[in-house]
Parts: structure tokens; C-alpha cells; sequence
């Protein structure tokens, strides 16, 4: 069960001159939405040879970025990759990347990196003072639960998974009925991202036969609730990032971040709220959670057309603005962890087919290309504070993510690896 949550150029209105950057067609076509946005002349569903370029492209990227004891963070402009140590909120996503290279080829040499760089992140289970253990702890270890060939190293990596899920849940506030971000502006904050951490308690919550388990589950759900209740306005769209009064729980409005404004919608955003109340729902069959998946899915398939990458915030209109290709990847991923579990026929088949199409520009250049330092060429960082395009850790590993569910039977065959359902 620990598996299931995984297993999941601008175009401006009006506009109809063609342009070419590199061997990606582009043109800007006229669109009912008001996102800048890099389409291709001809969108279309990804391939599974342009999957199998991805992957191959994918195992020279993150070979380069093995080695030293710490973890790639990606690189902007033209500098040199960064990389951190296990307390950064991106940790998590090198270890994730490696684990989905190894389900895809069964080699022991990724097996032997995943469990690497996965043991860097391990001791950041207990900490109590970071609100991305998802991201950085409970991700690559129930990667490793459901993957590692060895019965022994699973139980480890799920109970590490449960202590990150414990240590997520003291940050509690039954006021609010949310888990605290941090501190903005002097005050408890809550932001959007959130939604793709607080599934890890639900899913550490459902594993246990324990009265801690099912406080676990409801504080989860609860978190998310108060996510799609506050942060989902009425188009579907969401703000980043708020303030509320941690003793009466009331909601004291919107604090800037990393959108252009309080009233915008920051991409990535969006992106993380359309897979995490996915996740959440996939994982509940909580109806609150399938009305805000679904509308702030049908809000970026409104803004962005099928097969484009948008700018880095679906306010914006300028065609010279900064892209953000990570967001489409997550949007992606999301979409198609929705598809998968839609009741309603007619809306899956829209996700995934959108989906599909999304990584078929995805996979091919100007963002996937034979050179460069990461796998995913254009994302955006967090503009307000650099406005330049780079290759981060977090869109490389959505990338694959999304390839994996894009393709679940393209997976190695000479693996035998025990997998979850």
C-alpha cells in the first residue's frame, strides 16, 4: 500500500506568428487561456521511443551527478550544479530519481545508488522543525519499501517512512486543522506545496492497526481539506501562500510568494495542488478531495493548451517571460495519477490524453536534449528572487515519475522485484 501514491516558444492571446527554437517546431497559436506558454507546431502524445530517448538521457544525467556525498539541487543559468546537504526540501528528489531508475532497469548499480543517497535523507525523519519530509523522506523510502530487493532493507525503509510521517504530524494545530509551513511575515503560514507532504501521513496512517495510525489518516485528510477549502478559489486556481491565526484557526489572508502576486497563480503551484489532492484522493475516495483535484486540474487544462509549457505564473502574458517546464512535468504526473483513479470515464480520458501530450513536448528539445546538466531543461527556480531558466532535482525526478506511470509495462523485465499494489 505504501506504494500507491507513487506508482503515480510562447504563445501569448490573439497571437499567430510562428517561430523555431532549435529542432522543436514552436508557433504561437490564438488560445481561449491568457498563459504564456511554449507549445510545438504539432503537439502529439509521447512515444515510447521518445520515452526510451528520456530514460537513456536520464542515466547519463544522473551517472554525471553521483559521487560526492551530497545531493544535487540543479543549476541556473550557466552555473555550476549546486548541491546541498539532507536538510534542503529538495533531498529527497536525487534519491527518488535513482530508485525509478533502477525499477526501470533492474541494474544493481542503481539499486546501489539508490540505497546511497537514500541513507543521506534517512536521519531527516526526526526533525520536527521542516514541513517537506514528504518531499525529502517519505518519497525515496517508500520507493525503497516497495522496491528494494531485500526483505530486511524494506522494513527499515518503512519504518523510517512512519517516523517522518510522525514527526510531519507534531506540527499539528487543531485550530487551523493544518499542519504548519512556517512563519511568514510573522505569522503561521500555510502554503499550497503542502499538499504533496501531508499524504504522507495518511499513507504511514493507513499501514497501522493503531488508534496513532488513524490520527495520523484524519490529521492528513483534515490538512488537505483545509488546503482545498481555502487555497482553491472559485475558477479552480490557488494562491500560494497564506496566514492564519493559529488560536481561533481564521484564515488572515494572503501573503506574497513565490507567484507574481497574491491574486496570481504561481504554475508550480498550481502544478502541486492538482497532484496532491490527486494523491489524497486516490488514497481516501474522499469526494471533497476529487472536487479539488478535479477543478484545479480543469483550471490548468482551461490556461494551458495541450502539449505547451507555460510561463512560470498562468497570470502572465508576456512571451518573453521565464518558463517553468517542472511545473508541466508535475502537472503531468498529477494529471495522470487523477486519470487513473476518475470515476467518471469521459474526465480520465481528458487528463491522460492531455497528460500524454504534455510530456511529448517534455521529452524532446528544447527541455530533454543530448546536452546539458541536468534532465529537464527550463524550469523556473523561484523567479521573484532569480528570474533566469535552469534544470533543478525536483523536475528531473516528476519527469521520470511521470514517464513511469505514462508507461507502467515498460519497466524492466529482468527484475524481480516484489512491488505493492
Amino acid at each position: 500500500m505504501i506504494r500507491r501514491s507513487i506508482a503515480a516558444l510562447a504563445v501569448t492571446v490573439g497571437a499567430t506568428a510562428a517561430v523555431s527554437i532549435g529542432p522543436l517546431p514552436v508557433r504561437a497559436a490564438p488560445v481561449t487561456a491568457s498563459t504564456a506558454a511554449l507549445c510545438p507546431a504539432v503537439p502529439a502524445p509521447v512515444t515510447e521511443q521518445q520515452a526510451d530517448r528520456a530514460w537513456s538521457i536520464a542515466a547519463d544525467r544522473l551517472a554525471q551527478l553521483t559521487g560526492p556525498r551530497s545531493l544535487p539541487f540543479g543549476a541556473t543559468g550557466g552555473s555550476p550544479v549546486v548541491r546541498t546537504g539532507p536538510s534542503s526540501w529538495t533531498s529527497g528528489f536525487f534519491p527518488t530519481a535513482l530508485w525509478l531508475m533502477y525499477e526501470h532497469t533492474g541494474s544493481a548499480s542503481w539499486l546501489r545508488r539508490a540505497r546511497t543517497y537514500t541513507a543521506l535523507v534517512e536521519g531527516m525523519a526526526r526533525v520536527r522543525w521542516n514541513h517537506d519530509l514528504g518531499f525529502m523522506v517519505g518519497t525515496p523510502t517508500a520507493l525503497g519499501a516497495s522496491l528494494d530487493p531485500d526483505e530486511v532493507r524494506r522494513g527499515a525503509y518503512r519504518r523510517v517512512h512512519d517516523t517522518a510521517a510522525r514527526s510531519l504530524s507534531t506540527r499539528w494545530n487543531p485550530a487551523v486543522r493544518a499542519l504548519q509551513s512556517s512563519t511568514y511575515s510573522g505569522r503561521w503560514g500555510l502554503i499550497i506545496d503542502s499538499a504533496m507532504n501531508a499524504p504522507l501521513l495518511i499513507e504511514a496512517g493507513q499501514e497501522m492497526a493503531s488508534a496513532a495510525g488513524r490520527r495520523l489518516v484524519a490529521r492528513g485528510v483534515a490538512h488537505v481539506r483545509t488546503l482545498a477549502d481555502t487555497y482553491v478559489r472559485a475558477n479552480g486556481s490557488t494562491l500560494h501562500r497564506g496566514a492564519f491565526d493559529p488560536r481561533s484557526g481564521r484564515f488572515l489572508g494572503p501573503i506574497a510568494g513565490q507567484g507574481r502576486s497574491t491574486s496570481s497563480t504561481w504554475s508550480r503551484g498550481q502544478a502541486w495542488a492538482i497532484n496532491g489532492f490527486g494523491r489524497a484522493f486516490a488514497l481516501t475516495d474522499d469526494p471533497v478531495l476529487l472536487d479539488a483535484a478535479r477543478r484545479t486540474a480543469d483550471y490548468w487544462v482551461s490556461r494551458v493548451p495541450a502539449g505547451c509549457v507555460p510561463a512560470w505564473d498562468l497570470s502572465i502574458r508576456d512571451p518573453r517571460a521565464p518558463l517553468d517546464s517542472s511545473a508541466a512535468a508535475i502537472a503531468a504526473d498529477g494529471l495522470l495519477r487523477l486519470a487513473a483513479v476518475e470515476p467518471d470515464p469521459a474526465r480520465a480520458s481528458t487528463y491522460r490524453n492531455y497528460a500524454l501530450t504534455t510530456l511529448g513536448t517534455l521529452v524532446s528539445p528544447p527541455f530533454v536534449t543530448d546536452g546539458g546538466r541536468g534532465l529537464l531543461l527550463r524550469q523556473a527556480y523561484s523567479i521573484p528572487i532569480d528570474p533566469r531558466e535552469g534544470t533543478y532535482a525536483w523536475g528531473d525526478a516528476y519527469l521520470l515519475v511521470a514517464l513511469t506511470a505514462a508507461f507502467p509495462n515498460g519497466r524492466s523485465q529482468r527484475s524481480t522485484i516484489s512491488r505493492a499494489s
